[in-house]
């Protein structure tokens, strides 16, 4: 059987080898990375596609009715452009998604030469927090790890110790500078991870449904890395199982995701690879009773949109079925 990874750095390769194709050839190119993330698109001006839309905008405001907390989501059809969104602005807790943007600026810098991702660092024990992860389980001293296996354990294991260590090593200004240069307002690392003390005074990390959907999407269409460290940034989300849009579509569904909780809180943004017709769908909640409730949200919007975007990338214009 075919790997998940090696399906989506087959996907990946093909977009990238399009783009340079692209820009080869003089025609269109993908817009800046540094462009601010855009608003909502128009909705389809077939009436069939309107009507399937609408369906689906249907059965998303009823299920997020049902839910004893606050949501927003933003689903992207990669192909088209197509948006669906709801609070798609809306400022939330980050959690653990925020660890998209410090993956992002350590395979960035790698990519420019200031830090050699395969070579080991010692791992300082006095930088261990309670609820870190894995690593907290390990006894001291710790073996020296390489910058790109603390990021394989902060974004599959979502070691919180892992990604402090990291955090460290790329700088919390530098992480937002980045982040400012691509245009994202409201995404923003303020505090390391499990810092309580950072949070109570204010100093929470935060996004939005769009901005984030929008990091995920401009990754997928190699607009932030080369072409190196998108399959490699790519393959470490792709390894995330688990993870409650992963975890609510059938198995054979590649899925590069990143989710995260806090008290209160659970949120996923996830690259999601219907072939020829990837798609992103970022959901966050907050002001959560119920955390399994929220999760189970995730999944919900996260299949609805699936068999949104699986239904049109398999039809004819006219919705004769003419794919699997």
């Amino acid at each position: 059987m075919v790997s998940a990874a090696r399906v989506l750095a087959a996907a990946v390769a093909v977009a990238l080898a399009a783009m340079a194709a692209r820009a080869t050839t003089g025609t269109a190119a993908a817009p800046p990375a540094s462009t601010a993330a855009p608003a909502a698109a128009p909705g389809p001006a077939d009436p069939r596609h309107a009507a399937l839309r609408t369906r689906l905008e249907r059965d998303l405001a009823d299920i997020a009715g049902r839910l004893d907390g606050i949501a927003g989501w933003h689903i992207r059809d990669l192909t088209t452009g197509e948006t669906i969104e709801s609070n798609a602005g809306m400022v939330f807790p980050a959690a653990s998604t925020i660890k998209i943007a410090v993956l992002l600026e350590l395979l960035r810098r790698g990519q420019e030469g200031t830090i050699p991702l395969d070579r080991p660092i010692a791992v300082d024990p006095a930088q261990r927090v309670e609820g870190g992860g894995i690593m907290q389980t390990w006894r001291t001293p710790y073996p020296p790890l390489s910058p790109d296996a603390l990021a394989v354990l902060m974004m599959d294991d979502s070691d919180n110790f892992a990604t402090n260590v990291l955090i460290d090593l790329v700088g919390i200004d530098r992480v937002g500078a980045r982040l400012a240069g691509w245009g994202l307002r409201d995404t923003r690392l303020q505090r390391r991870m499990l810092d309580l003390e950072a949070a109570r005074a204010g100093r929470e990390n935060l996004t939005t449904p769009r901005e984030i959907a929008d990091l995920m999407a401009r990754l997928r269409l190699g607009e932030l890395l080369d072409a190196g460290g998108t399959r490699r940034a790519l393959a470490i989300l792709a390894a995330n199982d688990g993870a409650p849009i992963d975890r609510a579509l059938p198995d054979e569904v590649v899925v590069a995701e990143k989710e995260g909780q806090l008290e209160g809180v659970e949120a996923s943004v996830a690259i999601v690879e219907i072939p020829g017709r990837p798609f992103v769908v970022a959901v966050l909640t907050t002001y959560l009773r119920d955390r399994r409730a929220g999760q189970e949200f995730i999944g919900d919007v996260g299949l609805s949109a699936w068999r949104y975007v699986g239904t049109l990338a398999a039809s004819s214009e006219h919705g004769r079925r003419t794919g699997p």
